[in-house]
């Protein structure tokens, strides 16, 4: 386990592409187990509904529910959470219309905690996490596509893609009616320190579409996926 922690902790260095310097050796003495631990936001159910090459047992609850309406204590949490990692700020600020992703990145500082305490390089850390917060690239598209009765339908698809400092993007796609680019964005930043833990050489990525296969035919589901990759197609690179 220990050697999985020092590969996140390399992801860190990497991303501000000083992870070569002599300067910035990893102190393996700050390296905590913890990493590993508690890196999901509270506020996910796990199911395996519509979700298509993906390794994640994850989707977010109705947002009017949990994140829209926090209660008193939920708000009491937040505000420490705030006072703990004001490096956060800009990100709050700058995404508060996409509070599950901006909770995944807070849970993610917490089981950080102890490298930014580092008294050496802790502010090296901040920002290395700053800038794996902030996706190096977001795609968005419409998907049309024709139902069985001959009219043309509308989705919004998307692919966001995180931190590529060790390698090419990793991540599934989901098809779900409360898919959109907050919820992917968040999937999206746990990926790359899901694939740094099991060691493997790749970036996170995420995307999706707000269809629902649910209720559709098989030739409508088709249809849908057809003109999915023939929009995303030309995004995607080696």
């Amino acid at each position: 386990m220990p050697s999985r922690i020092n590969h996140v902790v390399l992801l860190l260095l990497y991303t501000v592409r000083v992870g070569a310097s002599t300067s910035h050796k990893i102190e393996h003495s700050t390296i905590q187990t913890q990493l590993s631990k508690d890196n999901q936001p509270t506020d996910i159910t796990k199911t395996n509904t519509n979700c298509v090459g993906d390794d994640t047992n994850m989707a977010p609850r109705d947002l009017a529910q949990t994140a829209l309406v926090p209660n008193k204590q939920e708000n009491q949490q937040q505000q420490q959470q705030h006072d703990k990692f004001p490096f956060l700020k800009d990100l709050r600020v700058k995404y508060s219309h996409q509070p599950i992703f901006l909770q995944a990145v807070e849970e993610m500082a917490l089981s950080l905690e102890p490298i930014f305490a580092d008294e050496n390089k802790g502010e090296f850390y901040k920002q290395a996490f700053v800038a794996m917060a902030e996706p190096e690239r977001t795609i968005s598209f419409r998907v049309p596509w024709m139902d069985d009765g001959g009219r043309q339908r509308f989705n919004r698809g998307w692919r966001v893609e995180f931190s590529s400092v060790l390698g090419p993007y990793k991540g599934g796609l989901r098809f779900h009616p409360t898919v959109n680019e907050g919820i992917l964005k968040f999937l999206g930043f746990e990926q790359i320190f899901k694939n740094a833990l099991t060691g493997l050489a790749l970036g996170g990525a995420k995307g999706g579409s707000d269809f629902d296969p649910k209720g559709k035919s098989e030739g409508e589901v088709r249809r849908f996926c057809e003109s999915f990759m023939t929009e995303l197609f030309r995004y995607l690179h080696p």
